[in-house]
This record gives structure tokens, C-alpha cells and sequence, in this order.
């Protein structure tokens, strides 16, 4: 299942809707194929798999190692329960059951019904990212990434917004990675006008993997000449405040650009409706790069579950541009706790993983 696990680990930030799943097939105590789930959720891990393998006859008895629970429901593509089942496989292992309503055990009953033996193989790695996919499916919230850098004294640019380069080359290949494995990233309109950053992924071979893009602009005032939308491969969303009739929606369209209206809340869209609306288009995983005011925001409303807060050993003092705006937080008992995971040394900058108390 460790084998199992990897495969889904390589693909993760590339299937969504659908899981990121790794399968293995043995046979006679020997892997003979190995697979995950294709880009945007399809084929599945199960389909893929099987379909290495040329001579089908190899499959009757095989015993078959899944991190996810195959499916039983016709979707875009036939139940994997009913491929498995096609092939004659003797024992299938996975980590967990789907908790997907459409599925929810009803693929492990049909394999079990036709004299399948089935068993369970706990992995806390890939249970993690099972259970991105179930809250990002049922409880309407993806896994959120709170990507900062900064200085040693927390600001991420100076009083004049000048912000390139802060950290390290070595950070930000870190950072290019964290785009790659994430299905979207979330950033705001101030980002977009101020740094005019590209938040694609870099890494050689993969630059066709950058990651859809949400960007919150509550008055529909960014610039589209912006080299964000100048990049192909990747759909852009922004989220807004502004009633149909007052702005004009061809130019967007000519852009393929797809405008989202959300709840105002205080002066600001509501991050919460914000969050449900990326889960309603299938991503589950947001990676968000962005300034103080959304970090505050994500933050206070608790719905932060990692950070990667890379540090660079420079100073630029009380005058510059704070990593995260004020919270509100006046006593200690509603101060925002998380764990520190771990720290990387990267050149002169240091990464802090923390993670959900």
C-alpha cells in the first residue's frame, strides 16, 4: 500500500474533480503494473492500471492494492468494481472507503458479492489526502495552503510595495512545487495590480500543470493586460461584488474569464461563500498566495489548515508591509494556534511548515 500510496502522490494537484488514487497489481508476489488517476480526474487509477497490462489472462487471481475504494456508479466511465470484477481479481486491499455519498461502501459490497476478498490497509499518508477530497466533496472545503514570504521580521515588502526577490531561489522552487500540487490558487486583485505576478509553476516539464486561478475583486477593477491572464493551459475565475448591468462582460469572455458573484461582508466577499464556491467547481485542494488582508481573513474565519512561511534572513522594519493584517485578537485565549511540523534550511531563508491545531 506504501507503492500504492506514491502513485497517488504523483498525481496529486492534477485530478480534480475526481481523487488523486495509486494502484498496484500483484501477481505470484511480484508488482506487475503500476498506475494513478489521469489529469482531471480521468481515467481512473483502477482503469489505468489494468490497461497496462497487455495480456489480460495475467489478471485472473491477481490480487490488487488500491488507496481509495473503487467505484460502483456509472459515471463519465464504467464502475472500476465492475472492471475488477471483469478481470477475475482474487483479492483486492485498500486504505478506505470512499466517503463520497454516491459510493460510501456500495463498491466494496459488489466486490465482496462476488466473492472478492477485500481487505483494509491503513496509510496515514494517503488517508490525508483522501480526506481532502471528502471535505472538499461534502463538507464544501477544500484543503487550504496559506503560502507567506517574508522577511525575518514578517513584512513581505517594502512601504512602496516593492517585493522581488525576498526569499531564495531554493524557496522559490519550493514555492513553484506548492503551485504544481495544488488544483487552484486563490490570490486577490491588490496581488494582481501591485506585483504583477505570473503564479504559474515553473519546474522544468511541468509548466503545463500551473494551477487554475481564483482572484478576488469585489468592484471588477483589475487590469486584464496583467500577465497573469497571458498564461494558457489554466482557467481563470474572478470572484465579485458588482450587479450584471454595471460592467461590461464581453471583454472577460474575449479573455475566457469566468466571473463568479459573491456575498459582501463587512466591506469585503464573503471568504466563507468564497471557499464553497472553489468546492461547487470540483477543486479541493487552494493554494493562496496573496497579501495581509486575505491571510487575516482566511485566519480569523479558521480556515487555514497548512502554512509554508518562508523566511529570508533580511530585515526591512516596522515600516514595511506586514505578512498578515490585524486579526482583532485582544487576549490570549482567542489567539490562532497551530503546530510547527517542520523547518527547512533553504540557502539563507528558512521554511516553517505548520499545521491545524
Amino acid at each position: 500500500m506504501e507503492i500504492a500510496s506514491r502513485m497517488a502522490f504523483r498525481a496529486k494537484g492534477t485530478t480534480a474533480p475526481n481523487p488523486s488514487v495509486g494502484a498496484i497489481i500483484v501477481k505470484d508476489g511480484k508488482i506487475i503494473s503500476r498506475g494513478w488517476t489521469g489529469r482531471n480526474g480521468r481515467p481512473h487509477a483502477e482503469f489505468n492500471v489494468i490497461q497496462r497490462i497487455k495480456n489480460k489472462k495475467k489478471l485472473i487471481g491477481a490480487t490488487l492494492y488500491c488507496t481509495l475504494e473503487p467505484c460502483s456508479h456509472k459515471g463519465k466511465t464504467g464502475p472500476c468494481a465492475d472492471l475488477i470484477l471483469k478481470h477475475g481479481f482474487k483479492k483486492v486491499f485498500i486504505s478506505s472507503i470512499d466517503k463520497n455519498k454516491i459510493v460510501d461502501g456500495k463498491g466494496i459490497k459488489k466486490l465482496k458479492q462476488n466473492n472478492v476478498n477485500v481487505k483494509f490497509v491503513r496509510n496515514k499518508k494517503i488517508n490525508l489526502i483522501n480526506n481532502i477530497f471528502f471535505n472538499s466533496i461534502n463538507k464544501k472545503k477544500p484543503f487550504l495552503t496559506l503560502k507567506i514570504a517574508s522577511t525575518i521580521d514578517s513584512k513581505i515588502a517594502t512601504a512602496n510595495f516593492e517585493s522581488k526577490w525576498i526569499t531564495s531561489k531554493a524557496s522559490r522552487l519550493i514555492g513553484h512545487s506548492l503551485r504544481f500540487r495544488n488544483d487552484c490558487l486563490l490570490t486577490t486583485s491588490q496581488t494582481v495590480l501591485k506585483d504583477n505576478p505570473l503564479l504559474d509553476c515553473r519546474l522544468e516539464g511541468l509548466e503545463n500543470y500551473s494551477p487554475d486561478i481564483f482572484i478576488l475583486d469585489r468592484e471588477l477593477k483589475i487590469d486584464l493586460s496583467k500577465r497573469i491572464f497571458k498564461k494558457k493551459f489554466r482557467k481563470i475565475f474572478i470572484l465579485h461584488n458588482i450587479k450584471p448591468l454595471k460592467f461590461n462582460s464581453i471583454k472577460y469572455k474575449k479573455k475566457k474569464i469566468e466571473l463568479i458573484p459573491i456575498s459582501q461582508s463587512n466591506d469585503s466577499l464573503d471568504i466563507k461563500e468564497v471557499l464553497k464556491k472553489i468546492a461547487d467547481y470540483g477543486y479541493q485542494s487552494i493554494l493562496v498566495e496573496g497579501g495581509g488582508k486575505i491571510s487575516a481573513s482566511l485566519l480569523s474565519n479558521n480556515l487555514v489548515d497548512n502554512i509554508y512561511w518562508f523566511k529570508a534572513s533580511k530585515f526591512i522594519g516596522q515600516e514595511g508591509i506586514s505578512a498578515i493584517d490585524k486579526l482583532g485578537i485582544d487576549n490570549m485565549k482567542s489567539i490562532k494556534k497551530f503546530n510547527l511540523s517542520k523547518v527547512i534550511k533553504l540557502e539563507d531563508d528558512t521554511l516553517n511548515i505548520f499545521i491545524k491545531k
